[in-house]
């Protein structure tokens, strides 16, 4: 006998079988239990179909995170849909860009960026149901009959369960067609590596347009957890200490303002964190340590469905956070991670040569939402070509380098830009750093950005100073630059492009002495 794979199946078990448990708790409302849950879930079920939701249709959803966002991600695919979330921080123009590129059949939307979209949604003709704050949306779901909680007639585990889109342009649109078994397969990593069980609390610090909140949406539930929601990332620190926390994902641009040495954060309990986006420091991962965070740093991509690869507990008791840099092993089911040259041969374990990140996975997403020439160029040879340059160290263990293309040529050494931003993140003052090249004559010259946390005062040059005995002298940033923020996407990437162009521009960069 098969089964179709689905993160839906798990969900359906936690609705039937932790009725009395809480499921959801928002900041400023009653704590909505599983069967309120299963209640509200099916109710929305009927209104999705009655606004035109049809099998294999995309519902878009543009919401911060909210309780209504969570019952989104349930009732949209239990209702044979496909969700679309958007990031309500992309620009309106992206926004009303991608709304279009996804062919939605309805849109749930919160009512605090209805304005934005509304324009658009009517003049796309589609359907709009206002969610969140002032949306009203549990008064109106009491109108609506129940929908039976069930899997969707003729479910196939290759058929797609959401589109997540990368960014917000409009040059090359990148919306990432995740399946069942990919969410599945994500799911079942989340609940086996973070240890998922009922009577946790997962605080939803990633906003989950971001690939499902790492698939998130739909672990907690299986696990029988508690969601707490967080709308504005801003109240991190107060969310972690204050709620019952005992885990989440968070990306090390998220979690910089608890490393502040001048406000130190000590939990009230251990928090599991799974840390994944880009390479953090050592300085940040030995800070969190020492909060309390029980650390696991991965690598993934929305690609893969999020996180593919871990440091686990289990490995890394004791190690030197030095250790913890690296991305680690694959996940128990994450299938094959491997670094190649270009011939495409396997990188030596030497932690030391450079080469292509490249994957075979079952979660590895179906292709790019109408964009098959995207789907090409990364989809080769049955591997998924990730663009990351990594290194392999004799234990296996992965370790994360740079962008292809942003590998630094310094005097003719091959250079990353990690290595430099390490040295920089030494400095108690500094926030967040990040170290461009700019292509010149015989090779790269590095520029640093740095952002400094609240009341730091320390220049530029003394910056330079302090990294001079830690750095070849090829190597030293030849501008470094102390910026207020940093350019960044909707999930907390910075916009090295950016950067390089003010560099060109001549708009910010100024010598550092």
């Amino acid at each position: 006998m098969k089964t179709p794979l689905t993160p839906l199946e798990p969900v359906l078990r936690a609705l039937r079988v932790h009725g009395q448990r809480p499921a959801i708790v928002e900041p400023g409302a009653p704590a909505l239990g599983y069967a309120g849950l299963a209640d509200r879930v099916a109710r929305l079920m009927t209104l999705l179909r009655e606004h035109g939701l049809a099998p294999g249709g995309h519902a878009l959803l543009v919401s911060p995170n909210t309780a209504d966002a969570l019952l989104a991600f349930h009732a949209v695919p239990l209702a044979g849909g496909v969700i679309v979330p958007l990031n309500p921080a992309f620009p309106d123009e992206s926004l009303h860009f991608l709304a279009a590129h996804a062919d939605p059949c309805v849109a749930l939307v919160d009512s605090a960026h209805l304005g934005r979209l509304q324009g658009r949604l009517d003049d796309l003709g589609v359907p709009v149901i206002a969610i969140g704050a002032g949306g009203g949306l549990f008064e109106r779901l009491e109108r609506f009959p129940r929908a039976p909680l069930t899997l969707p007639a003729g479910l196939d585990e290759d058929g797609v369960i959401s589109v997540n889109y990368t960014s917000g342009t409009t040059s090359d649109p990148k919306g990432v067609m995740l399946t069942h078994r990919n969410a599945f397969v994500n799911l079942a990593n989340l609940l086996y590596h973070l240890n998922l069980r009922p009577g946790h609390a997962f605080l939803h610090a990633l906003t989950l347009s971001h690939s499902n909140g790492w698939g998130s949406a739909w672990a907690v539930t299986a696990a029988g957890a508690t969601h707490l929601t967080l709308p504005d990332p801003a109240e991190l620190r107060q969310a972690i200490t204050a709620s019952g926390v005992t885990h989440l994902c968070a990306s090390p641009s998220l979690l910089a303002p608890l490393v502040d040495s001048a406000a130190p954060l000590r939990l009230p309990r251990p928090v599991r964190l799974l840390l994944a986006g880009t390479r953090p420091h050592s300085r940040l991962l030995g800070s969190l340590q020492e909060q309390g965070f029980e650390v696991l740093h991965g690598y993934g991509l929305t690609e893969t469905s999020a996180v593919l690869s871990v440091n686990d507990l289990s490995e890394t008791q004791g190690a030197p956070p030095q250790t913890l840099t690296r991305q680690g092993h694959p996940m128990i089911y994450s299938g094959e991670i491997r670094v190649v040259l270009d011939s495409g041969e396997a990188a030596p374990h030497d932690g030391q040569t450079p080469g292509e990140i490249v994957i075979r996975s079952n979660q590895t997403m179906k292709g790019y939402y109408k964009n098959p020439r995207a789907t090409r160029r990364v989809m080769r040879d049955g591997w998924l070509h990730t663009g990351d340059l990594a290194v392999t160290h004799p234990d296996g263990r992965i370790d994360i380098l740079d962008r292809e293309g942003d590998l630094l040529n310094l005097a003719g050494h091959p250079f990353s830009s990690t290595q430099i931003e390490a040295v920089l993140y030494r400095h108690p003052s500094v926030r967040e750093a990040v170290v461009i090249g700019t292509h010149a004559q015989g090779g790269d010259t590095p520029t640093a950005f740095v952002t400094l946390h609240p009341g730091a005062q320390v220049l530029g040059r003394e910056l330079l100073s302090f990294c001079a005995p830690h750095l070849p002298d090829y190597a030293l940033p030849r501008r470094i630059q102390l910026v207020q923020e940093l350019p960044k996407t909707a999930s907390g990437k910075v916009l090295k492009h950016v950067l390089r162009e003010q560099v060109r521009e001549k708009a910010v960069a100024q010598p550092a002495d």
